[in-house]
């Protein structure tokens, strides 16, 4: 049986099973072995790992081994969407799922001595928060950070906020604000101050791709 895996890059808060393909970012070749290996350099972030069989369909036992220099926190996928409980019928139950995606920031306002920033960001969708690794000395970072939110108020908006990081207290850089409603879509916005005004632009602007269904398992 030829056998092998790929790896994906997914959500940085995601706790059940993916559905659809997202971004690859390795994988071996198949090979007619009882083992395979390799070895990748990751940047910091959550990954899937697949086993996958040259023949579709063809299910196997199998034992994954990973080896890392950084703790990893390693768990198996195994429910497909949030449960229903007891108490889904009065706390309520997910009616959309979400998947934000951070693209990148350009032309933010740089805060540190040398004219740049150390910028990271913080999405916000009903109380649940996902925050992405610090982007060291830019005013354009290249976020590419992903949140994944199973939404009981579909209509409640999302935010967005980019912090710049200091030793002492992290300085608000601006914020965005994305509407709750269902589709796909892709939007640069420009960044705003507290309170989210139409008369309070701060400089700089933020790439947004956007995912949302009402079939939980479509993400």
């Amino acid at each position: 049986m030829a056998i092998g895996f790929e790896l994906h890059r997914v959500e940085l808060n995601r706790t059940y099973r993916m559905h659809v393909t997202q971004q690859k970012v390795g994988g071996s070749a198949f090979i007619n072995s009882r083992s395979v290996f390799i070895r990748i350099d990751l940047k910091e972030g959550r990954y899937v790992i697949i086993p996958t069989t040259f023949d579709p369909g063809l299910e196997g036992d199998f034992l994954l081994r990973t080896f890392t220099d950084v703790p990893s926190d390693c768990r198996e996928l195994t429910l497909h969407e949030p449960p229903q409980t007891c108490w889904s019928g009065l706390c309520g139950y997910p009616s959309l799922v979400t998947q934000v995606h951070i693209l990148q920031a350009t032309g933010i306002a740089g805060q540190d001595s040398d004219g740049a920033s150390d910028p990271y960001v913080i999405i916000r969708c009903e109380g649940e928060k996902v925050r992405s690794p610090v982007h060291k000395d830019t005013r354009s970072p290249d976020f590419d950070t992903k949140g994944l939110f199973y939404r009981k108020k579909s209509n409640q908006p999302i935010s967005i906020e980019i912090y710049n990081h200091n030793v002492l207290m992290d300085s608000f850089l601006g914020q965005v604000t994305l509407p709750g409603e269902q589709g796909h879509f892709q939007q640069t916005l420009h960044l705003r101050g507290k309170g989210d005004r139409r008369d309070n632009d701060l400089p700089g602007t933020l790439t947004v791709a956007v995912l949302s269904s009402s079939v939980l398992t479509n993400i």
